[in-house]
């Protein structure tokens, strides 16, 4: 591997152990540091024992990577995302599967803006995957500490990534160069917000954006609503609700608030009081772009 790939790499490595630094400082109201160890006989045995969760990279890189969870860090991070004690028994239920992915959804949020300096826009989509994974060389354990807490995490690139991230300059600038025009793609969102697909964009929406004229849908009426979170129920829960029932949702009373179109959140913001109704003060927003995005 040339210098200059193994810089790239190491800038990989960075990006993602700062986000995972920055998501839990932000969630545990502490300071986190996080150093990747390049030690792969590091990586515990059973690490991937109880999750394992594998995100996919497009743009301006391609190819994907795992990252791999005992059930002592599962633990540990669920407890500092949902804000309560966490006890695993064998493998994690539908709440805690969710949980996870949502985490790992705000991490790679974090990840794709710290990367996008060195390797332009990078689009990352979220799965679990069964664990039983096997790391490769490519690996790296992740450590995360406050002081008295620790946390670790498995991450395995694939030979796809790896090779994406170490090609010659040239032959990564077509993917990785700024592109114009509609078929551009869409700039850095905050990390709670879900980023639109380009192909979503009606036809003819396409046409007129294409055609400077978008003026002429700036009246048109447009249905937004606020979501204040969500949580499954099963059907015996909804038949048997009644008046006086409470349902809890998965989100915190201080959290932010959803504002959403057509089914895609295009900002996130605080609840206020405006004459008498309810309104949203806005602290993050899409771009313009993936706001028309979701027409």
């Amino acid at each position: 591997m040339s210098p200059q790939a193994a810089t790239k790499v190491e800038t990989y490595w960075q990006a993602w152990s700062d986000s995972l630094a920055l998501l839990l400082s932000q969630l545990a109201a502490g300071e986190w540091h996080v150093e990747a160890e390049a030690d792969t006989a590091a990586v515990p045995d059973g690490c991937s024992a109880i999750a394992c969760v594998r995100i996919t990279a497009e743009g301006g890189l391609a190819g994907g990577q795992c990252f791999s969870f005992a059930a002592a860090d599962v633990a540990a991070l669920l407890g500092i995302f949902l804000g309560e004690g966490i006890s695993l028994a064998g493998e994690l239920d539908a709440t805690q599967k969710e949980a996870l992915e949502e985490l790992m959804r705000q991490w790679a949020g974090l990840a794709a803006s710290a990367l996008k300096p060195d390797f332009g826009e990078v689009t990352l989509q979220v799965a679990m995957e069964s664990p039983g994974h096997a790391a490769t060389g490519a690996a790296r354990l992740l450590r995360a500490s406050d002081g008295p807490r620790s946390i670790a995490a498995a991450m395995d690139l694939d030979d796809a990534l790896l090779n994406a991230l170490t090609r010659p300059e040239a032959d990564a600038q077509p993917e990785s160069k700024a592109e114009s025009g509609p078929e551009a793609k869409p700039e850095s969102l905050p990390p709670s917000v879900t980023p639109p697909q380009p192909d979503q964009v009606s036809p003819r929406i396409e046409e007129l954006l294409r055609q400077g004229n978008l003026e002429l849908l700036m009246d048109v009426e447009l249905a937004v609503m606020l979501r204040f979170g969500s949580r499954q129920a099963t059907l015996r829960e909804v038949l048997d609700l009644a008046t006086g029932a409470v349902l809890e949702l998965d989100r915190e009373i201080q959290e932010p608030v959803d504002l959403v179109l057509n089914g895609r959140v295009i900002a996130r913001g605080e609840v206020v009081v405006v004459d008498g109704n309810y309104g949203l003060r806005v602290i993050e927003v899409a771009s313009p772009q993936q706001r028309v995005n979701s027409l």
